[in-house]
């Protein structure tokens, strides 16, 4: 059975959010994920990828991003050679453990110290731009085997591995997550005959219907309802209804959740193999693949052959993790051993080999995708634009980005705004190419070296959760058009005093939530044959709860509580999860700084609840007490103070369950 970590010491309660992050660290990260994309994929500086479950606040393999529909439980890099002494090892990112701390003790890679973390973007607009970026978000990250410590058949290989993960924001390429290896031979002895795969365990379900994160729970997640299989190209023996027609250099491999958990979670994931360099030198009637899928918990007790504990006699060699790294299978269909058509709690490695030989201080190169789509098709549509972006050196052609937000309100109102950007410096002086302040309206693309801004278009959503890919379910509010004889010209939005463009979109619900996104978008380029680029949805989008401005001298307001009194199952409750979450009230009327103190009837102080924002007059509270309990039915007290002013107003409020 596998168990929960929500209550572990690995439990990470402040999680950034990579979309702002700068800097870079060279400690153990966890806390990093894939956001400007559709797919949320933890990264780490370990040799595993996903989180294995660890909290429902950070995702593991999420798609669609914010969707609640987890499709990945753990990953890694496996790299298997033959050390100068005749001996066989092999160093795993990750293999078939039950949680992250039972990962922890059975992984070979630990942090590499000696090489920064790199979070950048090659966004114009966002806080972490690098020139070197080479997608919306760039994590590179290092870790290595030497300094593990040996155990049982493991012995360190001395290999330092260099990954660069890289996710768009675009939506033609927002589905999936590339994964690039360099793998370094630092021993200082030559390694031969190498093998490197990515080992992963996927399980898809809908965490709102079923709870991974606590053992516990009533209606626990599902490990054994999955299918999983495999697609290769043409002339490999491979069964042809596991290759796909017009995909010649696919190597893939996939899972789904067999009922679609009561329809909650149908989308697929994949992982698919896009090259290496240098390339394998292909074997006559060997694959240059391989693909093997086994029943969690089976993974080769030892890197090389072995004898099985039970077999006292030694009659039968059982073929190690490296034997399986090279042994041209594609487990898929129903074979005399196993079916591997029936669901079940399945893992998958696709690895690739024999790289001949790997001297001292070279590097090998190998690079997989982490592929997401509604279904099968779409799958594999997408993994072909991830097998584009590796053919092209990671150069996808974008148009302007997405503009950085900001947003004030008013009742039953959002007003958005941001910056336009200008071709010139305050100076005078014409800004470079890949200055962060041309971006949107003055952005040079990097494919034709010119001015590419067309126009914006803002979406907006209702609900807290998005469910589904955002652009098919989000609406299109309003979309602006540059006055230049391309498209529609309808004008771009005012100015508003800051300089800054501005829309008010109105007929809103004060308290109820609303996803926005502002994205951009260029003109096609019939010289260069080039279609209209967007920017992505995630780049930018916020979720936001509509309600008064603050309070103030020009804007005096009475504060009050809505709704009240409160029923439980009202519609202000997120009524999916447990119970007791996802309640909400609303303090309105506030001023900009304050503070708010919740008692009950002899006095006692439930709750403290700090305001401060310039731009919202309101502020939630969840019902929870401290420390945190859920509160009882009844009459209560709130007293809320004004920290700039000192004066105080009191109010009560009713609470049913």
């Amino acid at each position: 059975m596998r168990s929960s970590l929500f209550q572990s010491p690995l439990f990470v309660a402040g999680l950034i959010l990579l979309s702002g992050a700068t800097g870079s660290w060279a400690s153990p990260r966890s806390d990093m994920y894939t956001n400007v994309g559709i797919i949320g994929l933890t990264v780490t500086n370990l040799g595993y990828v996903g989180n294995g479950f660890v909290s429902p606040y950070q995702p593991s393999g999420e798609y669609p991003l914010n969707s609640n529909v987890e499709h990945f439980f753990l990953g890694g890099i496996w790299v298997g050679a033959v050390t100068p002494d005749g001996n066989i090892h092999v160093s795993t990112g990750a293999q078939d453990a039950s949680n992250l701390v039972a990962g922890d003790e059975i992984r070979e890679f630990v942090d590499d110290s000696s090489e920064p973390v790199l979070i950048w973007s090659n966004s114009q607009n966002s806080d972490n731009f690098h020139p070197d970026a080479l997608a919306t978000q760039h994590i590179q990250v290092a870790f290595n085997d030497y300094a593990t410590v040996e155990s049982g058949n493991h012995r360190p290989l001395g290999l330092k591995v260099v990954l660069r993960a890289l996710a768009w924001g675009s939506p033609y390429a927002d589905d999936f997550v590339i994964l690039d290896y360099a793998v370094i031979n630092i021993s200082g002895n030559e390694l031969r005959d190498l093998y490197v795969g990515f080992w992963n365990d996927t399980t898809i379900g809908n965490t709102e219907n079923t709870n991974p994160y606590d053992s516990q729970a009533a209606q626990g997640w599902n490990y054994y309802d999955d299918s999983n299989g495999g697609w290769g190209p043409p002339g490999y023996g491979i069964p042809s209804e596991y290759v796909p027609e017009g995909d010649d250099k696919i190597w893939m491999m996939y899972e789904y959740d067999a009922d679609g958990d009561e329809g909650l979670a149908t989308s697929w994931i994949g992982c698919r193999l896009l090259g290496s360099d240098p390339p394998v030198a292909e074997i006559e009637d060997v694959p240059p693949v391989s693909y093997n899928a086994w029943a969690f918990r089976r993974v080769p007790a030892q890197d090389d052959e072995y004898y099985a504990e039970d077999d006292v006699d030694q009659e039968t060699l059982l073929p190690g993790k490296y034997q399986i790294m090279g042994n041209g299978a594609f487990t898929v269909g129903e074979t005399q051993e196993t079916d591997y058509t029936i669901p079940f709690d399945w893992v998958g490695l696709l690895s690739t080999g024999p790289f001949p030989n790997l001297a001292p201080d070279d590097t090998l190169h190998v690079t997989f995708a982490i592929v997401c789509g509604p279904d099968s098709l779409g799958l594999l549509d997408n993994s072909k634009v991830a097998q584009l972006a590796y053919d092209d050196g990671f150069a996808l052609p974008g148009g302007p980005p997405s503009p950085v937000l900001g947003f004030n309100y008013r009742d039953d109102s959002v007003i958005l705004s941001w910056a336009p950007g200008d071709s010139l410096d305050a100076q005078g002086q014409e800004l470079p190419a890949d200055s962060p302040l041309r971006s949107p309206e003055f952005h040079i693309s990097t494919t034709t070296g010119s001015p590419d801004f067309q126009g914006y278009r803002i979406y907006r959503y209702q609900g807290s959760v998005i469910s589904e890919d955002p652009y098919s379910i989000a609406t299109l509010v309003a979309q602006f058009d540059r006055i230049d004889g391309i498209g529609f010209d309808t004008g771009l939005p005012p100015l508003n005093a800051e300089g800054r463009r501005e829309f008010v979109d109105t007929g809103l619900l004060d308290g109820f939530p609303y996803w926005y996104s502002v994205v951009s978008f260029s003109a096609p380029d019939l010289e260069e044959g080039l279609p209209e680029f967007q920017s992505g949805f995630n780049e930018n989008a916020q979720l936001v709860y509509p309600g008064p401005a603050p309070a103030g001298a020009d804007n005096p307001r009475t504060i009050g509580v809505y709704p009240n009194p409160y029923r439980a199952a009202s519609m202000f409750d997120n009524r999916s999860g447990e119970p007791e979450l996802g309640r909400k009230i609303w303090f309105t009327g506030l001023p900009p700084r304050c503070t708010i103190q919740v008692c009950n009837l002899v006095g006692e102080v439930v709750k403290t609840l700090h305001h401060d924002d310039p731009a919202s007059g309101q502020l939630a509270w969840d019902l929870l007490s401290e420390p945190v309990r859920a509160i009882a039915s009844g009459l209560y007290v709130y007293v809320v103070e004004d920290l700039e002013t000192g004066e105080i107003q009191r109010g009560k409020l009713v609470i049913i369950k």
